[in-house]
């Protein structure tokens, strides 16, 4: 069983479920490695004496407001990082110091500064570390279905999109860059549509057109003063997949024959449900990383894979 500490005990870390349903909802890193059989969750590092006591209160595990200490006393064999991003790269050198654990996860993005997260991705390969980041979506049976379906050629490629963000482009809208590079490949090429304006003083909104190996989607930013807005529509040759309330509603219309005028071609009014769990993210994250740590292929974003995304989304920054 996996040894698991999880240093950041913010709401990723620990608060976006402690008040739902354990069953129905896993949303943090807490509740998934506590609850999945393969791993043991041991302990929990915060600077806020206040959420490390409601960690211990709900998990009944040590907790430290320093990770040295932690470290000290706690040997994991997975460390997750839920930190702020811009200690990831301090954390992450840290954990690598002072243990040697299998496999670190961390939040994404794995850094705002480009030459940091690769320097992040290099360190975790000389440690012989595994790293992965956690764009959850790439473990979440709906989004993978999709993906087996564009591999198949059940939805025809070359599509055209649009994706809907909020929160900034690195923090929110890098969920779904990341998500179609893995439905439609890697970027190619893009061109600026509206600059927009910075998220949190720091994280750009653009809209932006980019063009990925099989498709061209076009992000918009909404503004997230009003409403999140997560969302993306794919217009394939045979039909149009809505991914709606940040894929908690996955919607797939095929194309048939307009029986009102002969000749034409329209989407079926029947519309196909695929299912999603998107409610239960982080345990197929979790159970992904345990697939991963039994030497088998995961469906899970490596630090490589999130590198790749981090590398795409600077070079529009420096665009704008």
């Amino acid at each position: 069983m996996n040894r698991v500490l999880i240093v950041g005990l913010g709401q990723i870390g620990l608060g976006y479920d402690l008040e739902l349903e354990s069953q129905s909802f896993v949303l943090t890193h807490a509740r998934a490695f506590a609850t999945h059989p393969d791993y043991k969750l041991v302990g929990g590092v915060d600077s806020s004496e206040q959420r490390c006591k409601l960690f211990e209160k709900y998990y009944s595990c040590y907790t430290s407001t320093d990770l040295a200490v932690a470290l000290g006393e706690i040997v994991p064999d997975v460390v997750v990082i839920a930190s702020a991003t811009a200690q990831h790269g301090a954390v992450l050198r840290a954990v690598l110091e002072q243990s040697k654990p299998k496999l670190i996860l961390c939040e994404k993005p794995l850094s705002l500064d480009i030459e940091e997260a690769r320097s992040m991705v290099a360190a975790c390969k000389a440690h012989d570390c595994l790293l992965y980041v956690n764009y959850t979506r790439r473990s979440e049976p709906g989004a993978l279905e999709v993906k087996r379906r564009l591999m198949e050629g059940r939805i025809v490629t070359p599509v055209k999109g649009v994706a809907w963000y909020t929160k900034g482009l690195f923090n929110n809208g890098s969920h779904f860059f990341n998500l179609l590079e893995l439905w439609i490949g890697g970027m190619k090429e893009f061109k600026i549509i509206d600059p927009g304006r910075l998220s949190d003083r720091f994280d750009p909104e653009p809209d932006v057109q980019i063009t990925f190996e099989q498709g061209t989607i076009s992000f918009l930013a909404a503004r997230k003063e009003c409403f999140s807005h997560h969302e993306i529509d794919l217009v394939a040759q045979n039909g149009c997949l809505r991914y709606q309330a940040g894929g908690g509603k996955i919607v797939w219309q095929a194309v048939m024959a307009d029986t009102t005028v002969k000749g034409y071609t329209v989407l079926s009014s029947v519309c196909e449900m695929i299912e999603s769990d998107n409610l239960r993210s982080q345990w197929h994250v979790a159970d992904q990383l345990a697939v991963c740590l039994a030497g088998q292929r995961a469906n899970a974003c490596s630090g490589a894979e999130a590198l790749q995304t981090l590398e795409s989304l600077a070079a529009i920054r420096a665009q704008l």
